[in-house]
């Protein structure tokens, strides 16, 4: 549950509030929750390499959020249990040699080489097909990622010189504000990262609203607050995701 309270005055409500414009004062709380949501689903993948809990810093204090899935692990982690007991699954970005690479034409052919060694339950292959590119906004990666789409899309080949055709389908790209790295980036399937069996999970019970103006009686203070609740997690995601630190180490180290 995220809410925000603001006091005010008797008299700030009555001669500066109350009589400019109550519905103003009520869009702000808005998005300044909007605000909150979106950071703390930026966290989870900013903490999502190998970690299972992280320290949030908010205006109450800093809390420890457990990220942990199903099978006690991160989001990106190369030991993700199978239930057919085979060999774990990786979902760090990994083209056979190294793990991690960077944003460039060798790390989207990496990223697709990974998803395709994606099973299911029974160890049946269970391909994803990576087709939206998560990256922070305004960095060399959002840039690179728009001219190596506009290469593909031209059936060439991203930084070359070549006239061969691109081995890569073109890719949506998310560019997130409040990613905290901008090294960091991540591959997934939305036909199945956006269903409720796979991904990431974000469930709102209560939409962002502003409460009943509250008067302190005492003190004739008056108290104007937002409130929302949802709830954050994955289910599965090792089958829909792919991410990359973008710092060639082996999840091993």
């Amino acid at each position: 549950m995220v809410g925000v309270i603001l006091p005010y005055s008797y008299k700030m409500w009555k001669f500066g509030i109350k009589k400019r414009n109550l519905e103003n004062l009520a869009s702000e709380l808005k998005k300044s929750i909007a605000r909150k949501k979106e950071k703390l689903c930026a966290e989870r993948l900013t903490n999502g390499f190998e970690s299972t809990s992280y320290t949030h810093a908010g205006q109450s204090g800093s809390k420890t959020i457990t990220t942990s899935g199903g099978d006690t692990l991160g989001a990106f982690d190369d030991d993700h249990t199978r239930e057919d007991g085979g060999t774990n699954m990786n979902n760090y970005v990994y083209d056979g040699t190294t793990y991690n690479l960077p944003w460039d034409y060798a790390g989207l052919k990496g990223a697709m080489r990974t998803a395709s060694l994606f099973v299911d339950g029974r160890g049946n292959p269970d391909v994803a097909s990576l087709d939206t590119l998560v990256v922070k906004k305004g960095t060399a990666n959002h840039y690179k990622a728009m001219e190596m789409l506009g290469a593909i899309k031209n059936n060439k080949i991203p930084e070359s010189n070549d006239n061969d055709g691109a081995g890569a389908m073109p890719y949506k790209i998310l560019a997130l504000d409040y990613l905290t790295n901008a090294s960091h980036w991540f591959m997934f399937d939305s036909s199945k990262a956006l269903s409720d069996k796979q991904g990431f999970q974000f469930v709102e019970s209560e939409t962002p609203h502003t409460d009943p103006v509250n008067t302190v009686y005492k003190t004739k203070e008056i108290q104007v607050s937002a409130t929302t609740l949802f709830d954050l997690g994955h289910n599965d995601v090792a089958r829909s995701w792919v991410g990359s630190k973008a710092d060639s180490t082996n999840p091993s180290d």
